[in-house]
């Protein structure tokens, strides 16, 4: 229809650019309001991915997919006991950190990474750890490494080394400063001070446990160069730098079910006691648990607790010791690099506007909203996962992105109805009277033509030909009335359309004009509802003559099929044509000649959320189509056959897809004579085909029919 140039535009479209008809337009709005975030409020952004790393490594923990830390590297746990305490008033806590450390040297630990920081004694105390530390280099393999922080609120800023008043200075340290947040999870294998560059404590215990010619080197301001024994025993070359890395914590400090998974850590486990150690130092003659093993050294959690993944309170050296882990093995996880957030961004706005441009269906959308965010935020675990990658990207950015879109294509295809309702309104006026236009627009797209997967009910009246050669018109006319009313009842109880009328014939279907979950259930239902009306009318005693002649053969298939006004400006109807419609009078046609009250095809017993008592009678090429179609005879309330007689006739019907037809043509016979009129006439049908095969073979058999008649 054209409109002059002076007819308003129902729409209110002016022409221009118009993002509500627009799937992409919504996406990539959300996609820039992700990427302002990021640029304006990158620490929002981080916090959420942040929580959903936290979250990932829990759930691994919980799982039992942690694996423990390298067995080289255990605890040594400085409790404030009662014990300790009394040490510490006579002896001091500088004397007792010094007999830990000889301890320790006893046990042939190779290294013992101390995270205490020794700074603020007096210089005869610090003597007395720095004098220890000496001796157990002269005269063991042992190596102890000291703590040393930056103090970075401090005015100005300074270090704070270990023993600084007994030449702390002459002895490895590693820095121990971790960022604080809600929990303690970035770390930095090298810190900058000044012009210095210096390893953080897991990388100075490393490094101590390293044979001289590999000791990790400083090759560039705040980067460090490692080298490490690859797979085939050579040495590869790795660096450290002082980029951010998140700590992938394997598993609580105090949950040791997973450490007891290795040999090595059945005795003692990973953390020991002071105590425990002493005990430990004074057996005789027994090999030391702790030979060439990483030892951390520091207070517990009472002490020195930092909130993890794990546990509210865990002691700081499990940061260290995971730090260590990731450094041996190289599974830090890094922050995703800026690049491929922006692309996993694009990506998703990309599959966000494709998929709106496509899906029709609103509960389709809701569905892929919530599978989209699901694996956006599973691809987000398994990038923090997995081995090979070990990265923490935008996960809940994107998810975010993704839900967004939705909403606002829910606001969009919304606003889109709204519009095209007023459109329609505007438009039917011109060509419906009002009492016409009224019922129309309770569903307005009931005129707009369109294609859909819909299941079809057909039905025919027997003798109806003979009925009007010799019935009275009257009696003709009263007869359909009362046959349409029960089959029309019968679809809209179950919001069936119907089709048309066309003599005898009746047609409804499911699916269409709106989409139907379950279109062929209810057409079933519908079929079923019919069939047992109709037959409590021939065996009510009250019936009349036009009664007896209430018999029907009904066609049930679902296939695709085409809804919509077809005719002329002077007459129109709403229809429906296509293949599944000429397949369902084929197939309904054929119900007498098997003498089932109702027929479908397989494609409608397979999309049958529940099945109905039904046997497959025939697999037949029908007239007019390339395909096979099965015919199921379908069985009512009291209308079975029995297993027994269905039994028998699925046999006989195997037998004969095998290509046997005499044997096929005995099995059929024997069932001929059965009481049931539906078992009866098709095992007699088929006997007959049998023996015309048997005759006559047919090359080659596929177990299908062909139908020289409609």
């Amino acid at each position: 229809m054209s409109r002059s140039a002076s007819e308003p535009d129902p729409t209110g479209s002016s022409g221009g650019f118009d993002p509500v008809s627009s799937p992409w337009f919504f996406p990539l709005l959300a996609l820039a309001a992700i990427l302002a975030l990021r640029t304006f409020a990158p620490s929002a952004v981080e916090k959420a991915e942040l929580f959903w790393l936290d979250l990932a490594l829990d759930v691994r923990a919980r799982a039992g997919m942690a694996e423990p830390l390298d067995p080289t590297i255990r605890f040594a746990e400085l409790s404030v006991n009662e014990e300790i305490a009394r040490r510490f008033a006579t002896e001091g806590e500088y004397a007792t950190v010094a007999g830990v450390l000889e301890t320790l040297a006893r046990l042939e630990a190779r290294v013992v990474a101390v995270d205490i920081i020794h700074a603020y004694g007096r210089a005869v105390d610090q003597q007395i750890i720095a004098d220890t530390i000496r001796r157990i280099h002269e005269t063991t393999r042992t190596t102890v490494v000291l703590s040393t922080s930056i103090e970075h609120q401090a005015e100005p800023p300074h270090l704070l080394r270990s023993l600084p008043d007994a030449g702390g200075g002459d002895f490895l340290q590693g820095i121990v400063n971790v960022p604080a947040d809600r929990h303690w999870r970035e770390y930095r294998q090298v810190h900058r001070f000044g012009e210095e560059s210096m390893p953080s404590l897991a990388l100075a215990a490393f490094t101590a446990s390293r044979p001289s010619a590999l000791v990790p080197r400083v090759v560039e301001a705040g980067t460090m160069e490692l080298k490490m024994p690859g797979p085939d025993g050579r040495a590869i070359v790795r660096r450290a730098d002082e980029g951010r890395l998140f700590l992938n914590l394997r598993h609580s400090y105090y949950d040791d079910r997973y450490d007891k998974r290795l040999p090595e850590l059945a005795e003692g486990g990973r953390v020991w006691t002071i105590e425990q150690l002493e005990r430990l130092a004074d057996r005789s003659g027994a090999d030391s648990p702790l030979r060439d093993t990483i030892v951390f050294l520091g207070y517990d959690a009472e002490v020195d607790g930092k909130p993890t993944t794990h546990g509210a309170q865990q002691p700081g050296m499990l940061l260290h010791g995971t730090a260590l882990h990731d450094l041996m093995h190289d599974t830090a996880i890094r922050p995703a690099p800026v690049g491929v957030d922006i692309a996993f961004h694009l990506l998703v706005a990309g599959l966000a506007a494709l998929g709106f441009s496509r899906v029709r269906k609103k509960r389709w959308l809701v569905l892929i909203a919530a599978a989209g965010i699901l694996l956006t935020l599973l691809l987000g675990w398994i990038a923090i996962w997995h081995r090979g990658v070990l990265l923490l990207p935008a996960a809940v950015s994107s998810a975010v992105l993704w839900g967004g879109a939705v909403v606002l294509e829910v606001g969009r295809r919304w606003t889109v109805e709204q519009r095209e309702r007023t459109r329609r309104d505007a438009m039917l006026g011109f060509y419906f009277s009002p009492a016409v236009l009224k019922q129309v627009t309770q569903n307005l797209d009931m005129i707009r033509p369109r294609g859909g997967d819909v299941a079809v009910l057909l039905s025919d009246l027997r003798g109806f030909t003979t009925l009007c050669e010799s019935g009275e018109v009257e009696r003709v006319f009263e007869l359909l009335n009362r046959l349409f009313a029960v089959e029309t009842e019968a679809a809209l109880r179950e919001n069936g359309s119907l089709a048309r009328f066309a003599g005898d014939q009746f047609l409804a279907y499911w699916g269409a004009p709106e989409p139907c979950d379950d279109a062929p259930d209810r057409a079933l239902r519908a079929a079923l509802e019919i069939q047992e009306t109709l037959q409590q009318r021939l065996e009510n005693p009250a019936a009349d003559e036009i009664d007896r002649w209430l018999r029907i053969g009904i066609g049930l298939h679902c296939g695709r099929g085409l809804v919509g006004h077809v005719g002329s400006r002077s007459y129109r109807d709403y229809n429906i044509v296509g293949d599944c419609v000429n397949t369902t009078a084929r197939i309904e046609g054929q119900t007498k000649n098997y003498a089932a009250a109702i027929l479908a095809s397989g494609e409608f017993l397979s999309a049958l959320r529940e099945k109905p008592v039904s046997l497959l009678v025939d697999r037949v090429q029908v007239k007019g189509r390339s395909r096979a179609t099965e015919l199921h005879a379908i069985f009512g309330r009291g209308d079975d056959p029995g297993e027994d007689g269905r039994e028998a006739y699925r046999s006989a019907f195997a037998v004969y897809e095998t290509g046997a037809f005499e044997m096929a043509a005995e099995g059929f016979a024997r069932i001929a004579s059965h009481p049931h009129a539906t078992l009866a006439t098709s095992a007699a049908l088929l006997a007959e085909r049998c023996r015309d095969y048997v005759a006559a073979p047919p090359s080659p058999w596929d177990g299908v029919h062909e139908l020289t008649s409609k």
